[in-house]
């Protein structure tokens, strides 16, 4: 079985899949598969946004998105650069997997949902969203509303999911509920 996990920015994705890991699914997170295409598609990332996203010898992934973060037509240049490639190889790996979970905010966008049996979206409030990217990835409030703004927002998406699951309570609720699901999609097979 192939499930895919969409949401926006700090929705509660990450935790979610660790629940369907610990059930014995596999997980492909395609934000490290996208690191990885930074490295791979570094030549082509250089001629379009500049030496100036590179710092020792790597794509500078702070500098970069600060630029797309901040211009929407330099989020498509970068896409339209990293996608083809991120896309080939969740593919591969969906290929070589049993039972697998792909993590991925751009699951539609990406249009990855096809690859999938069940697609689950996790919705928070965006004040909670905010308060995690700042606690997590050390951003101020402006930056991560700044993230969160750049993302389409989840109700444009949900004729893509199966099942919407609400984490804007607290985080033994959203295991809770994350665990029904996991169960019940189990037993569905």
């Amino acid at each position: 079985m192939i499930v895919g996990i969409t949401g926006n920015y700090c929705s509660g994705k990450d935790l979610a899949c660790t629940i369907f890991e610990q059930a014995g699914f596999s997980v492909i997170d395609v934000d490290s598969i996208g690191h990885k295409a930074l490295a791979a598609k570094k030549r082509e990332i250089v001629r379009v946004f500049g030496k100036g996203v590179v710092k020792n010898g790597e794509i500078d992934r702070k500098k970069l998105g600060a630029i797309i973060f901040s211009y929407e037509k330099q989020k498509e240049a970068l896409e339209r650069i990293v996608h083809p490639w991120m896309i080939r190889k969740v593919r591969e790996m969906v290929r070589a997997c049993g039972n697998c979970v792909i993590n991925a905010a751009l699951l539609v966008e990406m249009c990855l949902f096809p690859m999938c049996d069940y697609v689950i979206a996790v919705d928070t409030q965006l004040d909670m969203a905010v308060k995690r990217a700042v606690k997590r990835e050390g951003l101020t409030p402006d930056e991560a509303r700044m993230r969160l703004r750049a993302q389409k927002p989840l109700k444009g998406k949900l004729h893509f999911v199966d099942i919407v699951i609400d984490n804007s309570k607290t985080i033994p609720e959203f295991e809770f509920r994350v665990r029904e699901v996991v169960e019940n999609l189990i037993h569905r097979t």
